[in-house]
């Protein structure tokens, strides 16, 4: 038995345009069913606290002034580049600055990731940890979350264990 079911266009960009909405009314009563239990953590702020973590953001602090900087004079050049042709000097100027430039985020991306994977070691352990010790099913960082637009509204009084992963790296 073959049954064949016809959708015209403006039906299907009404389910469409609906469904998000069915997902959102039935997602409380799924997490309510299942226990699910979903946090936030700041990661910055955990960071800021882990030990290690000021050594990355100062490494971080150097990169963002230096690579700032750099970015500028190639900006500079490439402004002038696009009223007039550059001259040779400027084209050699704007080659060496992009090559300089390139170099240098390649160097801070390396000491940045040398310091941080330990950090990161730590953090992760820590959030982890007092997040099954909570209950929590599943933790976000809320910079991430609310950047991506993941999470439109969360009570962070019952769901951020920010604190609770700082006790625990600086343990």
């Amino acid at each position: 038995m073959n049954i064949h079911v016809t959708i015209n266009a403006r039906h299907a960009a009404k389910f469409l345009l609906a469904l998000p909405l069915v997902l959102l009314a039935t997602a409380p009563q799924a997490q309510q069913k299942t226990g699910m239990k979903v946090g936030l953590v700041n990661v910055q702020k955990v960071l800021a606290a882990t030990p290690g973590g000021q050594s990355v953001a100062a490494i971080r602090k150097q990169a963002d002034t230096d690579l700032g900087a750099q970015a500028k004079k190639i900006q500079a050049l490439q402004q002038k580049g696009a009223t007039a042709p550059l001259s040779a000097a400027d084209r050699q100027a704007l080659d060496t600055y992009v090559k300089t430039y390139n170099a240098s985020t390649q160097k801070y991306q390396k000491q940045i990731a040398d310091k941080f994977a330990p950090v990161a070691k730590t953090v992760n352990t820590a959030v982890a940890t007092a997040a099954k010790a909570q209950g929590y099913s599943m933790v976000f960082d809320y910079a991430i979350a609310q950047q991506s637009g993941m999470i439109i509204y969360a009570d962070t009084k019952t769901t951020d264990i920010t604190q609770a992963v700082i006790t625990r790296v600086k343990k």
